[in-house]
């Protein structure tokens, strides 16, 4: 019996319809088999990679400036509310040398935007490895990676550490809000036992993340066949 193909979907924002990425998946079709595109009015982001990943698509230059202003944080906290794991394509040497660019707020802004809130940087030297990249993550996020991945290796057997192991799991959780939950609730058994509402009075824990949080835990555990 034939192998039915793996489709891989990409949904992006209309203003990424006529982009170099774009023209680069259709000029080397050959490359990307099975690549469905899908043009569709996101609430924010320019790429939906299913699985709950967002992906924003900046030039070097733009972000930069986002920093400058201040739009990425607002920005951020829209893709966060959105999406389970969100990335940020950066095009081009982020650090070179603008008029504009400030570079210590330009290495905070990286700090928070790793660190505290939990979003990868990737970085691309033009829109066909872009397109390349969003490939090859839709991919993955569909699809998985052709094995079970070790999602965390040298698993704790601690206390403390094993319960921020434990939180650190929870959808939309980074390292920095795993330590609020733990110190706000004082347990992980209690975190795992907090409503939405509870959830959301925690510093850093938006009504969304927790209402994430809630889904993943009260679903049933269904086998696969």
């Amino acid at each position: 019996m034939p192998t039915m193909p793996m489709i891989t979907h990409i949904r992006l924002h209309p203003r990424e319809s006529g982009s170099a990425v774009v023209a680069h998946w259709q000029t080397y079709a050959g490359n990307f088999k099975d690549l469905a595109l899908q043009t569709v009015e996101l609430d924010c982001g320019d790429y939906d990679l299913g699985a709950d990943v967002r992906v924003e698509r900046k030039s070097a230059t733009d972000f930069s400036l986002a920093v400058m202003d201040k739009r990425l944080y607002g920005e951020v906290g829209k893709l966060k509310a959105s999406a389970d794991q969100v990335v940020y394509i950066v095009e081009g040497d982020l650090f070179a040398g603008r008029f504009h660019s400030d570079t210590q707020r330009l290495h905070e802004a990286l700090a928070w935007l790793s660190v505290i809130q939990g979003v990868a940087l990737v970085p691309s030297p033009d829109p066909a490895v872009t397109a390349e990249m969003l490939f090859c993550m839709a991919g993955a996020a569909q699809h998985g990676m052709g094995q079970p991945p070790v999602m965390r290796n040298g698993k704790p057997f601690d206390p403390r550490s094993g319960q921020t192991y434990m939180v650190e799991g929870l959808p939309g959780v980074t390292p920095a809000l795993a330590q609020a939950l733990l110190q706000h609730f004082g347990s992980a058994a209690a975190v795992c036992a907090a409503s939405a509402e509870q959830l959301a009075q925690t510093p850093g824990m938006g009504a969304s993340t927790a209402q994430r949080v809630r889904k993943v835990l009260d679903a049933p555990y269904v086998v696969k066949q």
